[in-house]
């Protein structure tokens, strides 16, 4: 168990530090200053570890070519100067760890979304005994469920809220809430 344990950090540090690499070699692509690709790298992970709950990639594939964009991105911006590639590199970090939910900053909500029909029957129905009856049935079934129900129904929060206070990661919690909208629809026939 535990040298299983010692194989994994060593791989994790070891692809960590090979990915540090090939970043920090991308901005030669762009002729930026070693100065400047050291201080993108380094706000960028302060403000990420700052910010919390950075957003992580199963796969390690995914990780490095999120990354690699990422930094591709902030060297082209190389030729701006320096108080606003400051402001880019925290804004791009914090965005990263999925805490900002910029949806929030315009009035105009878009299209509808997949639970609209739901919103709109819990809006109308909020104090028929049926959708009480269902509310204890989910919550008697599974906890976890109910949360996400209450979360994102009653108390309308956001994905990344609920992620947040659940510590859930986004395709579980629309897993979950598919699981909800289906059992949802089948109870009231909507």
């Amino acid at each position: 168990m535990e040298k299983t344990k010692v194989l994994n950090f060593v791989k994790v540090l070891i692809f960590n530090i090979v990915e540090t690499i090939i970043i920090f070699l991308l901005g030669k692509i762009f002729n930026v200053e070693i100065n400047i690709r050291i201080m993108f790298m380094v706000l960028f992970f302060l403000t990420r570890m700052i910010a919390g709950n950075p957003k992580h990639y199963k796969k390690a594939y995914q990780c490095a070519l999120w990354s690699s964009l990422v930094f591709l991105s902030l060297y082209s911006l190389s030729n701006l100067e320096l108080p606003v590639i400051i402001l880019l590199t925290i804004f791009t970090a914090f965005i990263s760890t999925g805490r900002a939910d910029i949806t929030d900053g315009f009035q105009w909500k878009g299209k509808d979304t997949n639970y609209a029909d739901i919103e709109e029957y819990i809006k109308y129905n909020s104090m028929q005994t049926k959708l009480i009856e269902y509310e204890e049935k989910l919550k008697n079934q599974d906890n976890l469920t109910f949360l996400i129900y209450k979360y994102r129904f009653k108390d309308k929060m956001t994905f990344a809220q609920i992620s947040e206070r659940l510590d859930l990661e986004n395709p579980r919690i629309v897993e979950k809430l598919n699981q909800i909208a289906f059992s949802f629809r089948i109870f009231f026939g909507i």
